[in-house]
């Protein structure tokens, strides 16, 4: 689209950016919930969906924050095994530490794609885009028996592990969106300029999974659809009131589904009106989801990412609305005035 057409924003000190950030955990992310056969298609197909998301990201200029878990580093068993941490998370719940299951892991990369990350992490690299902390283990930071102590641990071998390859993190995203301000007092004491906070809606709110109900599950799945909480833009005022900045992340991209395809165009319509909000605002729109997420019906998949970038791409040109990653906004931010 041509200059001439460019519509200027009101009040130019107004930054706002089109960010996304991927939850890079493979069956580190959800071994507490799927047994490995029950969602092996959705995990094996992510050695496909990101290098196809990277592509779509690169026709369109764009650069991701994805979070990766420590564990994902790796790309042998020995080195795992003799990088993980004294102190780990004591959860009343067992099930819960990773650690329980690392029977489960193979001897590398080559022989087990659901453990190791370290090749696509490369890839992600090479390519551009931010890399972030998911946390060392997927540490859940408010389930019951862990403590403070041993999310710090955590959080100094997920630096470590980073640091080994040359990886600097400033950003991070909490497994699970569950912190407190403590949580974010230490990440700030470590480094850390930006995290993934949640929408201001109590739909959204940290909890224990315990405490989530089924009709929250069911609200939040029909708020995917239809606007029930909002459109969770966030004013630039308002992430520069949290230490470190708070890129609140605005909609979960859910996965394709064949069962609910006759509701795709509500889902995309969706997230295309709250990015023209926010465009026309000045303010900030956060899109987050896993690569698993892209697992299976990834053409499916694929298609709807097209159209989101094609659709912020006229957002850009018209309203200045660029992308960002979390950590080039914080530096951003951290340049201007408050």
């Amino acid at each position: 689209m041509s200059r001439a057409l460019r519509v200027p924003r009101a009040g130019a000190e107004r930054m706002g950016r089109f960010v996304i950030s991927l939850d890079f955990e493979i069956h580190w992310g959800v071994r507490d919930q799927w047994e490995l056969p029950a969602y092996q298609e959705n995990l094996l197909g992510v050695r496909t969906a990101i290098p196809a998301m990277l592509d779509t990201f690169d026709a369109y200029g764009v650069k991701a924050t994805v979070a990766a878990v420590g564990f994902l580093f790796f790309d042998r068993r020995a080195d795992l095994l003799a990088a993980l941490p004294a102190q780990r998370p004591s959860y009343a719940d067992a099930r819960l530490s990773p650690y329980a299951a690392m029977d489960l892991v193979g001897a590398d990369e080559a022989t087990d794609p659901y453990h190791f990350g370290r090749a696509l992490l490369g890839e992600i690299g090479r390519r551009g885009h931010e890399i972030a902390s998911h946390s060392f283990s997927h540490y859940f930071c408010l389930e019951r028996g862990q403590s403070h102590a041993e999310f710090e641990a955590d959080l100094d071998a997920a630096r470590a592990v980073a640091a080994r390859d040359g990886v600097g993190l400033a950003s991070i995203v909490f497994p699970r969106n569950q912190y407190t301000a403590g949580h974010l007092a230490t990440c700030a004491s470590k480094g850390f300029l930006a995290f993934r906070g949640n929408p201001r809606s109590w739909l959204y709110a940290a909890r224990r999974r315990d405490q989530e109900t089924r009709i929250e599950r069911a609200l939040r799945l029909l708020d995917a659809y239809v606007n029930l909480s909002g459109d969770h833009t966030a004013s630039d005022a308002y992430m520069r009131s949290f230490t470190p900045l708070n890129v609140p992340g605005s909609r979960f991209l859910r996965p394709y589904s064949r069962a609910l395809r006759l509701l795709e165009p509500l889902r995309l319509r969706r997230i295309r009106n709250s990015m023209t909000r926010a465009a026309r605002r000045g303010e900030t729109f956060h899109l987050w989801w896993h690569p698993h997420n892209f697992g299976v019906h990834t053409q499916e998949n694929i298609a709807v990412l097209d159209q989101i970038l094609r659709h912020h791409a006229e957002l850009r040109d018209r309203y200045d609305w660029h992308n960002a990653t979390m950590r080039q906004l914080a530096e951003q931010l951290s340049l201007q005035p408050a």
